[in-house]
């Protein structure tokens, strides 16, 4: 069984710390040097707002400050795995800002709001007020139900003391009609936030186990050759709840991930927005690719890849 060597990771260790951004280094720190928590909330913490959301290109495709929707669902998720209470002050803001910027009407978030629009972004980012219906925004995918909502709603029941009186009760209802609506989840990215919501154990149950053969379903009619779902996303760890879904996929996965780390010690990345902003590329480029050596270091750990 091939593992990642030491030497390997040495040089993923030093791409992310000349390259990757503070949270990634603390992030690579924390779980392989014995680092603190305090450093890796640290450097979380310059990229929420006062107004309780996350932006400031966490999220490295979206580079403006304004707060999104999903720079704060991979905000909690890095909370999450801190195990960050629900009183914790970013956790708090957080979820306070959900309860302020739910399309109650659709009972979802969009990906990104009109505050976006400016900034540097990737094109598939685009911001326009007919995306207020979902399908104009390049990446809406099912209108948002799934990408962010279901990944968002999740992160809600994890921390349901801290949500706002109705809120969880309003996007659930939602999202239980969005299951009963749908056949399969086709987009990539939908799937990974509905494989995290069935993922919860502070879900309803029942949610879960309608959620979870869906995602099932959709797994085994999806493309296995999308680049924009690798099975280990599906399943980070052997104990996944999908780990079984992807049990075929999964060792190749874990070959190729091993087999693609770079000369530089880094991972490399299949898309590229250059045309539309070289400068921006640039830094969303580096930034990505730390946090994707990070991540990929991270994935191989937990799959007992690294010697």
């Amino acid at each position: 069984m091939r593992c990642l060597q030491p030497s390997a990771l040495d040089a993923a260790e030093r791409f992310v710390w000349l390259s990757g951004r503070l949270l990634d280094r603390h992030r690579f720190a924390h779980l392989f040097r014995g680092g603190e928590r305090a450093p890796v909330l640290a450097a979380l913490d310059p990229y929420q707002n006062p107004d309780g959301g996350f932006g400031g290109g966490l999220e490295p495709d979206s580079q403006g400050p304004a707060s999104t929707a999903l720079a704060t669902s991979v905000a909690l998720r890095h909370l999450q795995r801190l195990g960050a209470p629900a009183r914790q002050p970013m956790v708090a803001g957080a979820i306070g800002w959900l309860g302020e910027t739910l399309d109650a009407e659709r009972g979802v978030w969009w990906i990104v709001g009109p505050g976006h629009g400016h900034a540097p972004h990737a094109p598939w980012m685009t911001w326009s007020e007919d995306a207020i219906g979902g399908d104009a925004l390049a990446g809406a995918e099912q209108g948002f139900r799934f990408n962010p909502t279901a990944e968002l709603l999740g992160q809600l029941y994890a921390w349901r003391e801290a949500a706002p009186t109705g809120l969880i009760e309003t996007v659930e209802a939602g999202f239980r009609q969005t299951m009963a609506d749908t056949a399969l989840i086709e987009s990539a990215y939908d799937l990974k936030c509905a494989a995290r919501l069935a993922e919860t154990q502070a879900a309803p149950a029942d949610l879960r186990g309608d959620l979870a053969a869906l995602v099932r379903r959709s797994i085994e009619a999806h493309d296995p050759a999308d680049e924009h779902l690798s099975p280990l996303e599906l399943a980070p760890t052997p104990q996944s709840l999908f780990a079984d879904a992807v049990a075929a996929r999964a060792g190749p996965a874990i070959e190729a991930l091993i087999a693609g780390q770079q000369a530089d010690g880094g991972w490399p990345l299949f898309w590229d927005w250059s045309f539309v902003d070289k400068a921006a590329w640039a830094k969303a480029r580096r930034d990505w690719r730390g946090e994707r050596t990070r991540d990929a270091i991270e994935t191989l750990k937990a799959w007992g890849r690294v010697n």
